[in-house]
């Protein structure tokens, strides 16, 4: 029983490193592949092929453990892994290469961090954490019922896809938009199928939008060691996704249907008090100009 349990657990330790490796290799690569401008083309593509990854790779894997056992699998998987490493490695070795085509900024190590835009993105985990945990459990307790999960999961990735799509016609709204437009969402997030089928695709579509502004923000901030940056914002992010995970249903224990609701109430809230603060630091700038001239 130990020796099942540990192998258990190193499955699962390796099974998620790979998945840190992935996530970091990804996200630091990029700005020395492609030109500034194209970073958040490339981070919608990126999202659009994880979001289609996760559907195949569940389907793919179900199908063939009907052929071959566990142990089988997860040995092509780790030979894969190592393939997909490689072309990683030749990625970076041609990027060394053909660097005349690339831009590269450095600044000194003592730039400012991206305070705002890490916050937008750890209430955005936090959303996705609870909402985890949250409909689920709407869709049992409350709609007494299991198989519309599958639909609100299909509309929320649904949302994810075409999430690049939308940006190219909202690309000037900020994060602090979009974040504000996901607590509105979390407002209307009661247990009726319609309310949960719209809200769902809508908040996918938000949450893909906020994604991909802000890694591009921050593979776009000038830096002498990007892999220490993403790590940092990586390190935060998943801490997030595991804080609200905790807390979800401690908050389902206490709010019930409620809780989503509310948790987009506090949200709108934090967003206004930002909006509020830009616009007097916007309007005492602008008297500093009048004085001075």
């Amino acid at each position: 029983m130990a020796n099942h349990l540990l192998n258990l657990v190193i499955v699962a330790v390796l099974n998620k490193s790979i998945g840190v490796f992935y996530k970091l290799s990804n996200k630091t690569i990029l700005p020395d592949l492609f030109a500034p401008v194209n970073i958040q083309i490339v981070n919608g593509y990126q999202t659009q092929i994880r979001q289609l990854a996760i559907v195949s790779a569940t389907m793919l894997v179900t199908m063939a453990l009907l052929w071959v056992t566990p142990a089988t699998l997860i040995l092509i998987m780790g030979i894969a892994f190592l393939v997909s490493a490689g072309l990683d490695w030749q990625f970076r070795t041609r990027s060394n290469l053909s660097s005349d085509s690339v831009v590269t900024v450095k600044l000194d190590r003592h730039r400012s961090w991206p305070t705002w835009s890490l916050l937008y993105a750890v209430l955005g985990y936090l959303v996705d954490a609870t909402i985890a945990v949250a409909v689920p459990w709407l869709v049992v307790s409350k709609l007494h019922s299991h198989w519309p999960l599958s639909w609100f999961l299909t509309a929320n990735a649904t949302g994810i896809l075409l999430a690049p799509l939308l940006l190219k016609r909202w690309s000037k709204q900020s994060l602090l938009t979009l974040t504000a437009f996901t607590g509105g969402c979390l407002l209307l997030m009661w247990p009726t199928f319609a309310s949960l089928m719209i809200t769902m695709f809508l908040i996918g579509a938000l949450r893909g939008q906020i994604n991909i502004s802000f890694f591009t923000t921050i593979q776009q901030i000038p830096t002498n060691n990007r892999n220490i940056l993403m790590t940092g914002v990586l390190t935060v992010i998943d801490t997030t996704t595991v804080i609200g995970s905790l807390l979800a249903p401690r908050l389902i224990l206490m709010l019930g249907s409620w809780t989503l609701p509310l948790l987009g109430g506090g949200i709108l809230l934090f967003c206004l008090t930002r909006l509020i603060i830009l616009l007097n630091n916007q309007k005492q700038s602008s008297s500093d100009i009048d004085e001075n001239c």
